[in-house]
Order: structure tokens, then sequence, then C-alpha cells
């Protein structure tokens, strides 16, 4: 009886090992085509969807991003927002509000995993599991309580074609994104951020 325990110890020792290789495998080859995305701008088209999978919302934008850290995500509509990160600080404006906040961006890397698109942190890639096939990748952080419950990303190439993200109150917004450069020149004065004139702002970055 000790010999069949052993084997079947063995045989479930090697499918779990089997199992942690391929997730190694798949943030490898994510991590590798990030990589190779030294640069990326595209406008996007987004589709909101509920818990139900119905459709509540619609929008567009431009998104642009620059090896290591720098990000610019804009929605021109249904309403204008601005999210811009540097590495260091990161700005979230809303026109509508007039309101400007100001994050320190090393306090909110863990909440999203959308920062690894320009990060090869491997302390902050140790909080997500990465799974994937072929050009598509699943992001999912290990802490259940992570407002962004899965990171999908669809790769074309070089460049990212698609990103959906599902949150935790159950809505998934989906990014189809079209006219897509990747590596060219992107000006970096493109990821700082000064606020119009009489917009409230609200510093977050000693909380």
């Amino acid at each position: 009886m000790k010999h069949v325990f052993s084997i079947t110890g063995l045989l479930l020792a090697a499918v779990c090992s089997g199992v942690v290789s391929a997730a190694e495998t798949a943030a490898e080859q994510l991590k590798y085509k990030l990589a190779r995305l030294n640069s990326y701008q595209a406008s996007f088209q987004q589709t909101v969807t509920d818990a139900t999978n119905k459709q509540v919302q619609t929008g567009e934008g431009y998104l642009s991003l620059k090896q290591p850290a720098l990000f610019r995500f804009e929605t021109i509509s249904p309403t204008p927002n601005l999210l811009i990160g540097d590495g260091r600080t990161l700005w979230h404006y809303d026109e509508t509000l007039e309101e400007l906040k100001v994050y320190d961006a090393a306090k909110e890397v863990d909440k999203t995993p959308f920062v690894l698109l320009t990060s090869s942190d491997a302390k902050l890639w140790s909080l997500y599991d990465v799974s994937g096939q072929g050009e598509t990748f699943v992001i999912t952080p290990k802490d259940q309580n992570n407002p962004v419950q899965k990171l999908t990303l669809q790769f074309s190439g070089v460049g990212l074609a698609k990103m959906a993200v599902a949150s935790q109150d159950g809505q998934t917004s989906s990014f189809e994104f079209i006219a897509m450069q990747s590596n060219v020149s992107i000006d970096s004065a493109q990821f700082k951020f000064s606020a119009p004139k009489g917009v409230d702002i609200v510093d977050l970055r000693g909380k």
C-alpha cells in the first residue's frame, strides 16, 4: 500500500509541477511580449457590460504606453477622463467635475494589473497569476479584494489588439484598439500633467 501512495504522490507532484511550469511559462511569454513593446499608442472603442452581459455603455479614447512605467489613458466619450502615470505620480483628471486627484504611484501599483504593461518589477508581478494561450493572456490578482478581478490582453504581432477589464462589481470593460502604432517615438511630455486653471486639486500622495 505504501508503494501505491508513493506512486500517487509522485503523480500528483508531477501534475502540480506541470501546472506551475505552465503558469511560469505564460508569465515569461507575456513579459517577453511586453519587453518588445518599447512604446505603443492607439485609439480605442470601449464597450461596458454588466454582470448579466448586458451592454450598459460605450465610449472611445486613446492609450499611450512607453517603457519604463509611463502610460496615458484618455477617454473622450461618453465623458472626458484622463489618467496619466510616470512611475512616480498618478494623475486622474475628471474634466466634467473639474477635479484632479494626485496619487503616489508606488502606493497604487498593487491595485491594478494594468501597471504590468510597463513594469518588469518581479515584486509587482508576484502579486498576480498569469495564464495564456497563443496571443491571449489572462492576468488575475492573488488578492481577491483587488478592484480588478481579471485583465485579459490579446496581442496582434507586437502590438496590443484587445483588452478586457473585469471589475469587482461584475462589470467588464472591453477595449478594441485601432490605428495601432508600436515602437514609435512618443514625446515623454505626454506623460506629465499640469492642472488647468481653476481645477479643484485633491492631493492624496501623503495618505
